[in-house]
């Protein structure tokens, strides 16, 4: 368990307790839900004598905060409070910090001993969830800064949708495979098919390092809200079906992210004309 200071959550632990638990709310569980898939995704520490008594102390002052506290879960924190075991890693640390620890404590217990405050509202999480199909070809239009600096304001690039990815706090995305292609006129479909598509998340250096690292294509659009997609800059081309799209690759669990190239549309032009200027170093 990583420690920075000696207040509640100034540790990693208590830290992804309360996190973990408002996360579960956010996503429309309920009070007693969240709990217990909390405790049984943490059954792992229980009997940890660090880190069970964090875990219980976290989830209880959290749940007193939002004015959700459990019998069972003040039970249990207050328990470990009445635990000199508790103050025995703070020994070694010096009598300061073994005091400010204690000080932090009392008035953990203080609180759980009082009123609990009236119920707090948890917004539930609004996903956004990619309506693009499997084989979707667009083409972007440039408009921004960069792309005047490189000379290609009102040029267009061409991507396709080849499947989906999951980004926190789970909004579906869709990942593409971008053309290794610039231009004034947008291309056919059957010309765009034959294209070279645009290396992503290495540069060409990592090659000339690593002589066997695969090439990756893969870059995953980051949209949280549908009003973000700048829809004045794309045109939908047509729909191309291939045996290189594929489902969803996540394993169905909210927030998993699996590390494909990709970035927000606000800076979807930079990270795009950046990698592709470095695999055409001579445009």
């Amino acid at each position: 368990m990583g420690a920075w200071g000696t207040s509640l959550y100034a540790n990693d632990c208590a830290s992804d307790i309360r996190g973990d638990y408002l996360d579960m709310l956010r996503r429309g569980k309920n009070n007693e839900e969240a709990t217990r898939e909390l405790i049984s995704n943490n059954h792992g520490i229980m009997g940890d004598t660090e880190e069970e008594p964090l875990f219980w102390f976290a989830l209880a002052d959290t749940q007193w905060n939002y004015g959700r506290l459990l019998p069972e879960v003040k039970e249990r924190a207050l328990f470990f409070l009445s635990q000199n075991d508790e103050f025995e890693r703070w020994e070694d640390s010096g009598e300061k910090l073994l005091n400010e620890w204690k000080n932090t404590l009392a008035k953990l217990r203080e609180k759980l001993l009082s009123p609990l405050p009236p119920e707090k509202k948890v917004s539930v999480y609004r996903l956004y969830k990619c309506k693009w199909q499997l084989g979707d070809v667009f083409a972007y239009k440039f408009s921004g800064e960069y792309s005047q600096e490189k000379g290609v304001f009102g040029q267009y690039i061409i991507f396709r949708k080849i499947t989906e990815n999951v980004w926190w706090p789970g909004h579906i995305v869709p990942t593409v495979h971008i053309y290794q292609w610039i231009g004034s006129n947008i291309p056919s479909l059957d010309k765009i098919k034959s294209m070279n598509l645009l290396p992503q998340k290495y540069w060409p250096i990592a090659f000339t390092n690593y002589p066997n690292l695969e090439k990756e294509y893969l870059f995953d659009l980051l949209v949280s809200r549908e009003k973000s997609i700048p829809k004045e800059n794309l045109a939908f081309l047509g729909n191309v079906w291939g045996n290189d799209l594929f489902s969803y690759l996540g394993f169905n669990i909210p927030g998993y992210y699996n590390g494909y190239a990709g970035t927000e549309w606000k800076n979807f032009e930079k990270t795009i004309l950046e990698q592709y200027y470095a695999w055409n170093p001579e445009n």
